[in-house]
């Protein structure tokens, strides 16, 4: 069986992190603490007892804090630091600058189970230069739609969709293919645009995730991920 586990994984921890109001004013988010440990902490142990080593930090809001903090509980720690305003591809661009293989992204406020390695598996066998991991979520309203005469055609209570959990693997070359005001773009736009783009090309596969998935991107989230780690379930 191949393993994949000398692939980089670079771990976005750069965003401000608004939404999550008063819990991010001094720390940056993956620092915020679910269960006994923060976020970044219960993400770098599941990639490393997966046998998983080259990660890189792509640090930005407070990053000197984030700095001194994985410095003091890691032995080895690779930063890139694109500042506070670069948005996700960026941030992407310039940690892979120097780096023509297969990477692993990984948003800095999700947690999920994957078996890394045979996502890696999955993407190569597919020979595209992207993977998006997606998982199901049931959408808490009932979906409607109608014609032009404003006659209703369908209803679907609360369907099952799909969406894009914060985790991807993707080709260096991916860049060949992007212009520089796409790779500029604030926030998540610029990645946004890549995929549409990469669409077109039919070059994004997709792998299916069912497994934990904790996503922290607001107060709400936040308080659901404490009451489900440490309590009901551990993620490592």
């Amino acid at each position: 069986m191949i393993k994949y586990t000398d692939t980089k994984i670079l771990i976005l921890c750069g965003g401000k992190g608004k939404r999550l109001g008063k819990y991010t004013k001094k720390i940056p988010k993956p620092l915020i603490k679910v269960g006994k440990i923060p976020i970044i902490q219960h993400k770098v142990s599941y990639y490393k007892k997966q046998g998983f080593q080259n990660i890189t930090f792509c640090v930005g809001y407070k990053s000197n804090i984030m700095r001194n903090f994985l410095n003091k509980k890691y032995k080895k720690t690779n930063f890139s630091d694109a500042g506070i305003k670069s948005g996700i591809l960026k941030r992407i661009y310039l940690a892979l600058r120097n780096y023509n293989k297969t990477s692993v992204i990984s948003y800095g406020d999700t947690l999920a189970k994957i078996d890394l390695n045979d996502l890696l598996k999955k993407h190569k066998k597919s020979k595209s230069l992207m993977t998006l991991v997606i998982a199901p979520i049931k959408n808490p309203f009932g979906i409607v739609k109608w014609n032009l005469s404003n006659k209703l055609t369908s209803f679907d209570e609360k369907p099952i969709l799909n969406h894009f959990i914060g985790y991807a693997v993707i080709e260096a070359k991916i860049f060949n293919y992007l212009s520089k005001n796409i790779i500029n773009s604030k926030d998540g736009i610029g990645m946004v645009k890549a995929i549409k783009q990469l669409v077109l090309k039919r070059q994004v596969n997709v792998y299916k995730y069912n497994g934990l998935q904790l996503t922290i991107n607001s107060i709400s989230e936040l308080k659901d991920a404490r009451n489900k780690i440490g309590k009901y379930i551990t993620f490592n």
